[in-house]
């Protein structure tokens, strides 16, 4: 039997929306024109394989490749998977201490399929046979500050030893990285079914892009602590994720409290069975009369935005769905199938619900969520804004008080998949002038940037910047967001740079954070996204048709390395396009704001 006669499901099943396994599995759901294996992924991984986040991965596996004994098996990734998984026993069956692009067998009974990364090798199991821990490559942070010691267990990158990993003194893997902990530990039982697991606790890696530093130069005497943002100092290493330790919040129907901590293995068990279950009952279903019902209906979630599926799933919710409508603050999975239970599926419905009754029956289900009742009201207000049509709602009565000058400049940076500042635009207007339009100048570097060119750029912008504050001692910058701000500090502090940090003394007084007005004095039915406020209230209109910083992320690298000059020159213009567009949006809005004084 093939694997395309079995349910076997790949590690982002247990993570992802059940809704795709189910419409995979269900011959009466066509499937969408472009549609293939990769739509049943997540959008963020393949957004972030697309731009930026691969060579990060490639660089991490070339320190593990470095690595004494390591078997790298990248070069067989496009021969038949039989000939990789006999690599990957071999390498298993020597002991090899590193093996990256392993190719795991597949495991029909618990219908399982994939391979991670890296496997590394950890404790001998009870035969004395090798046993190996799977590592995955995520380019993005895993950690964050955290003042207990202890908590967390890591080795550098190069360094990769489970057994005689380092306490980090001042660190925890991050809020809301649950899923990542679960889509190794489907690679943890696909080792347990070929018996290739390490003894002893079960263990995953995951690598992030944060850095760490050794207390001294003898890791393996001395704890590691996190480095500051850009020092350009610290190892990558590695974050090993006990899998059995229970550190997941869940909702429990029998716990006193309403919710339980459960385990990464026993949170990816019950995913996993219920997404299995989940295929086993698509598959029955062929269009007769008597073919069971589906088990998941669609629930939008920030994964829909870029899903194949989403067109057989749109349907099926109405325009007026809930998940669908409330898309700022949105209400989670679980929440939303509790209020359909209770019977509200719709904006209208909840802005109809007497919520004082609703709160009993609902608050108990979902109890896993901090401040549940909180949610549902800002809900219910973001529904009743909804209905009566009303985008921005007043919640000041005193004036906004924004700065009357005639001169006035807006800023707007952009930012690569790395987090480099390759784009500082500007827009400069003259309101004295009513047939000033305003005037766009970027400063702008379509290359991969280090941190010398980086700073480079932004110092000529700065240097430019200054002397147009100089010239008009009336003006103002605005900005939405203090986004440019951080990474100006960011980077005067990085290349102690002074002409980045006498522009920063010298005109961070005369910078206007918009946001912090808009925040202030309004409550928006759908957030106070700039995207959203300027385009809803102030009529502003973006060239793009997708108009987004993470958008705007994959156009410069396709303006940097792009196939040929016109592929690289219509990225470009596309970039500067939208970036011009951001700082008219953000003088259109200011405008209207002036109106409502």
């Amino acid at each position: 039997m093939s694997c395309d006669d079995d349910i076997v499901l790949d590690a982002y099943a247990a993570i992802r929306c059940p809704v795709k396994v189910q419409n995979h599995h269900d011959s009466t759901v066509r499937l969408p024109e472009g549609a293939s294996a990769v739509g049943m992924r997540g959008s963020s991984d393949l957004q972030h394989e697309l731009f930026g986040g691969r060579a990060f991965v490639d660089r991490v596996l070339a320190m593990l490749a470095a690595v004494p004994g390591a078997v790298d098996l990248r070069l067989l990734a496009e021969e038949d998977w039989t000939v990789a998984e006999a690599e990957t026993r071999e390498a298993v069956r020597t002991g090899a201490p590193v093996i990256i692009g392993p190719r795991l067998p597949v495991d029909r009974q618990g219908h399982r399929r994939g391979s991670p990364a890296v496997l590394v090798r950890g404790q001998d199991r009870d035969d004395g046979s090798p046993g190996y821990v799977p590592v995955q490559v995520r380019a993005r942070r895993m950690l964050e500050r955290h003042h207990r010691p202890g908590l967390l267990r890591c080795s550098p990158v190069g360094r990769p030893v489970p057994g005689s990993s380092l306490n980090v003194v001042d660190a925890r893997l991050r809020t809301g990285r649950e899923e990542d902990q679960l889509y190794v530990a489907h690679f943890w039982r696909l080792l347990e079914a070929c018996q290739w697991q390490a003894g002893g606790e079960p263990l995953a890696g995951l690598v992030g892009t944060d850095l760490l530093t050794p207390t001294t130069s003898d890791y393996e005497e001395n704890v590691l602590a996190m480095s500051a943002p850009r020092a350009g100092q610290g190892t990558l290493a590695i974050a090993w994720v006990p899998l059995t330790r229970k550190q997941i919040r869940t909702f429990s129907r029998t716990a006193p409290d309403g919710w339980r901590a459960r385990s990464p293995l026993e949170r990816y068990d019950h995913e996993f069975s219920f997404r299995v279950k989940v295929a086993e009952v698509a598959r029955r279903r062929t269009g007769a009369s008597d073919d069971p019902r589906p088990m998941v209906a669609p629930i939008v979630i920030r994964e829909c935005e870029s899903c194949h599926w989403w067109s057989v799933c749109q349907p099926a919710l109405g325009d007026d769905d809930l998940s669908l409508r409330i898309n700022k603050s949105p209400l989670d999975v679980r929440e939303i199938s509790v209020l359909r239970s209770l019977g509200v599926r719709s904006v209208h419905d909840l802005v109809d619900a007497d919520l004082d009754a609703l709160l009993p029956r609902y608050l108990p289900e979902v109890m896993h969520r901090p401040g549940a009742e909180e949610r549902l009201k800002l809900a219910a207000r973001r529904a009743h804004m909804m209905a009566q049509g009303v985008e921005l709602e007043r919640t000041s009565s005193d004036p906004l008080n924004l700065p009357d000058g005639d001169f006035e400049i807006d800023l707007d940076i952009e930012t690569s998949s790395n987090d480099r500042v390759y784009l500082w635009g500007f827009l400069v207007r003259d309101r004295s002038n009513p047939l000033d339009g305003g005037t766009y100048r970027p400063f702008v570097r379509f290359e991969d940037l280090d941190d010398e060119r980086e700073i480079g750029l932004a110092r000529q912008a700065m240097e430019w910047l200054t002397q147009v504050l100089a010239d008009h001692p009336d003006a103002t910058v605005f900005h939405y967001s203090d986004y440019e701000i951080i990474h100006l500090a960011k980077l005067a502090g990085a290349g102690h740079d002074e002409v980045l940090r006498q522009a920063l003394t010298a005109t961070t007084h005369r910078h206007v954070d918009l946001f912090t007005v808009v925040r202030e004095n309004f409550f928006g039915a759908h957030g106070l996204s700039l995207k959203v406020v300027a385009n809803k209230v102030a009529g502003f209109s973006w060239r793009d048709d997708s108009p987004g910083g993470l958008n705007s992320q994959r156009w410069f690298v396709d303006a940097v390395h792009g196939a040929d000059e016109h592929a690289r020159e219509e990225a470009r213009r596309r970039v500067l396009d939208y970036n011009e567009d951001d700082v008219r949006a953000t003088a259109a809005l200011r405008d209207w704001l002036r109106e409502q004084d």
